[in-house]
């Protein structure tokens, strides 16, 4: 096989990880822009005090711990917001609780997807690393192929 014919089976092999890799980027890129993908942040509207506590939280929404994955306090919007397991995430006001937006938040999967990780460590570190290893193969054979080298005669 010449080294043509081995750039293009190589090349043929990652396509389709790569291509996924690239429009998963594009997208995440452009996520604050698509509320589909990541909900926009809602500011909250009572005036300050103490701040709402996580068993609160908990209480007023009737949730297990367990669905839990992240909790952010965002102080200069007076917003509190509750990321689940599920995808959706909950907005509260800091200091009332007043659930102020329920959404469905995508960016988790894909990156999850633009990272590998959904196909688990086989695809993460077999189909995605190998096809970053065949990009530089690419990458070296291409300039091979670009610039060969002159027999000396």
């Amino acid at each position: 096989m010449n080294k043509r014919e081995l750039h293009r089976k190589i090349s043929l092999l990652i396509l389709l990880p790569l291509t996924v890799i690239v429009l998963t980027g594009f997208i995440l890129q452009l996520r604050n822009q698509f509320e589909w993908i990541q909900p926009s942040t809602v500011s909250g509207e009572s005036a300050a005090g103490e701040v709402i506590s996580y068993s609160s939280i908990l209480k007023e929404l009737s949730l297990d711990p367990k669905l839990v994955e992240q909790m952010i306090y965002r102080p200069s919007k007076k917003n509190v917001a509750i990321r689940l397991v599920t995808g959706e995430e909950i907005q509260l006001d800091a200091f009332s609780g007043k659930v102020l937006k329920r959404a469905q938040r995508r960016t988790n999967f894909l990156i999850d997807l633009h990272q590998g990780s959904i196909l688990g460590p086989l695809g993460q570190y077999g189909l995605y690393l190998l096809s970053a290893l065949g990009l530089i193969f690419l990458l070296i054979t291409g300039a091979m192929l670009l610039f060969p080298k002159k027999a000396k005669v």
